[in-house]
């Protein structure tokens, strides 16, 4: 209980020394924009987002598109990172950088797969909350911390924001994205990883929507445990966390493992799987934007945002 309370007060000392300018750039997270991004994604258009499908082609272009508007920059001189699997598949993550705001040689990775099942039996299998709704927060808080770089308000360590391709193939596109840094792994100092963030139908206790599941908060430095409770605690967000995969260790370890977040992990990079967890339309054809809580989803990716702020100036 002491380590907890002097943890508090050393986050409301850095608080109150950097005053409260992520606000602003938070409230840029606005319900319709969610809405509009998340609709395009899970569109019958895009045809499912199956890797290597011309669907998911048009939704890498979205978001490559959507990078290039916010100002972000390329990662390694370009917004796509390609390669074959057994020359046949092509695997496309799509990554844009915002650089800190100063000198810095450390970076945080944003991550959310943008591939789904594509269509199956004559079904078109959308995946509106797998995972349209992860990769509609990680681009609405791209443009957020590009609003707060091109403004010259932060944030202190590089942010690297990745569409990760191939996930529903045994998580090809984070593991390659990992395996070529361009820089040593060490220096990525959190990987966040966003995946199903966008229903309230599985609530950790009952009559309570609002809450979230975050996984793998023991990896991060002993310095920065609790910096999630931090951000949530008060009224503005007050959401039920639960650190655990509904208090099963099993299933725990088990969706912590089988993440984009795990291949960073590997490389004994700390990292966090943000999610609000699977439930009876996943993997269905009826995972569709009807099922989308958009007031929730964007009260969680305000809540993410607040994290990564915090954990970008400490």
């Amino acid at each position: 209980m002491r380590r907890i309370f002097l943890l508090l007060l050393f986050f409301f000392q850095a608080l109150a020394a950097s005053g409260q300018a992520q606000l602003r750039y938070e409230q840029l997270i606005q319900v319709e924009d969610l809405k509009q991004t998340l609709e395009y994604l899970a569109d019958d258009m895009a045809e499912g987002r199956a890797t290597g499908s011309k669907g998911k082609l048009s939704a890498e272009q979205f978001i490559r598109e959507r990078f290039r508007k916010y100002g972000l920059k390329p990662f390694n001189w370009n917004y796509t990172q390609s390669f074959r699997v057994k020359d046949t598949i092509a695997v496309r993550n799509v990554i844009g950088v915002v650089p800190a705001n100063g000198m810095s040689d450390e970076y945080i990775v944003i991550g959310a797969h943008y591939d789904h099942l594509g269509i199956l039996g004559g079904s078109i299998y959308n995946g509106a909350d797998d995972n349209a709704s992860g990769v509609t927060a990680m681009l609405a808080l791209a443009q957020a911390f590009a609003k707060m770089r091109a403004e010259g308000a932060g944030p202190n360590r590089n942010l690297i924001f990745v569409a990760y391709d191939g996930k529903e193939l045994d998580l090809l596109g984070s593991d390659y994205f990992v395996r070529h840094l361009p820089f040593p792994a060490g220096k990525v100092v959190c990987a966040v990883n966003l995946d199903m963030l966008g229903t309230t139908l599985v609530p950790v206790h009952r009559n309570r929507p609002d809450y979230l599941i975050v996984l793998g908060e023991e990896t991060l430095p002993d310095r920065l445990q609790g910096i999630i409770r931090y951000s949530n605690f008060g009224n503005r967000f007050g959401m039920d966390i639960d650190y655990t995969f509904y208090g099963s260790k099993t299933f725990t370890d088990m969706i912590y493992r089988t993440g984009d977040q795990y291949p960073f992990r590997n490389k004994r990079i700390p990292s966090l799987l943000f999610t609000s967890a699977f439930h009876d339309h996943t993997y269905k054809p009826t995972d569709t934007v009807d099922i989308i809580d958009f007031g929730m989803l964007q009260k969680r990716t305000a809540l993410i945002f607040d994290v990564i702020y915090r954990y970008s100036t400490l």
